[in-house]
């Protein structure tokens, strides 16, 4: 079909990734059984053949966002058909924005008064967006970016959630790489929902436990989660005291309980599954347990 639909519609795209601007001189309509977009301009698309692409495809709407010649420039380069606004030698990262509610001109007011210069704001849909940071003597750390996401909700009344990508050559593989971690971004907004910021550290283990061989998975269940009776708060202490470092003052505040009931609950866990979470290995596996349920 995608054949003959070339033939019909020679500006057919075909994406791997949803585009990360859909212009208004083009339609965009996504196969979700298959898991790929098509973008064809609407100057060769009858009536006719529009209803008949609304029938087979899902119509991704048109970005309502004003643009500009650096945001289109940039947009370009992140959908992989222009070049670097900064040169191809240039190292930078994408943070991912997932927005409940902002109005264009708050988001880049709060973005200015924040971060001034440094950071480049690319909207990509009503919902997302995108901070651009180049490779500099300093770079923003994660507690620089928590403390954006908990001004804009302050002073702006802005709720986001972020995903904070890596550093790379901005190169004409850049695009690739854009796309994966916007891929991760979406995926973990649905396994930890309760997340406010994802790194690439964070969603690991939660994708490595998706792809671990029903073998693995089966081990877990016998040697942790039947044991314990799938017991949910020993689960959620085991799995804080392994996010935050094995510091209990630390997991005692986070789960707002007694440091005396965390530690009966790590004893417990220990008594009835032969497991010491004190230690890193069997932390580890009690955590791949934990992150095991929350599916």
């Amino acid at each position: 079909m995608l054949a003959e639909m070339t033939t019909l519609f020679p500006s057919l795209e075909i994406l791997s990734s949803r585009p990360a601007l859909n212009r208004q001189h083009e339609y965009v309509f996504h196969n979700s059984h298959e898991n790929y977009w098509i973008r064809i301009l609407k100057s060769e698309v009858s009536m006719r053949e529009y209803t008949m692409l609304a029938a087979l495809f899902k119509e991704v709407p048109h970005t309502p966002f004003p643009s500009n010649p650096i945001t289109e420039r940039w947009i370009r380069f992140l959908e992989g058909t222009g070049n670097s606004p900064v040169g191809n030698q240039s190292e930078i990262r994408a943070v991912h924005l997932k927005l409940q509610s902002a109005k264009v001109e708050e988001l880049e007011d709060a973005v200015t008064a924040f971060f001034d210069e440094n950071m480049q704001l690319v909207y990509i849909s009503a919902d997302q967006a995108v901070l651009i940071e180049q490779k500099s003597t300093y770079t923003q750390t994660i507690e620089d970016l928590a403390s954006f996401l908990s001004a804009l909700e302050a002073d702006f009344f802005i709720k986001t959630k972020m995903y904070i990508g890596k550093f790379h050559t901005a190169d004409d593989g850049y695009h690739t790489k854009f796309a994966k971690e916007a891929e991760w971004f979406l995926q973990g907004l649905s396994l930890l929902p309760n997340k406010r910021i994802f790194t690439m550290e964070l969603l690991f283990p939660s994708f490595f436990i998706d792809q671990a061989s029903q073998e693995m998975k089966e081990i877990l269940h016998r040697e942790i989660l039947e044991p314990i009776g799938f017991d949910d708060s020993m689960l959620e202490t085991v799995r804080s005291f392994f996010e935050n470092g094995f510091n209990a003052s630390v997991t005692s505040e986070k789960l707002h309980i007694h440091r005396n009931t965390l530690n009966y609950r790590l004893a417990k866990f220990q008594e009835t599954t032969g497991i010491s979470v004190r230690s890193f290995d069997g932390a580890l596996v009690a955590y791949c347990a934990s992150l095991l349920t929350s599916r």
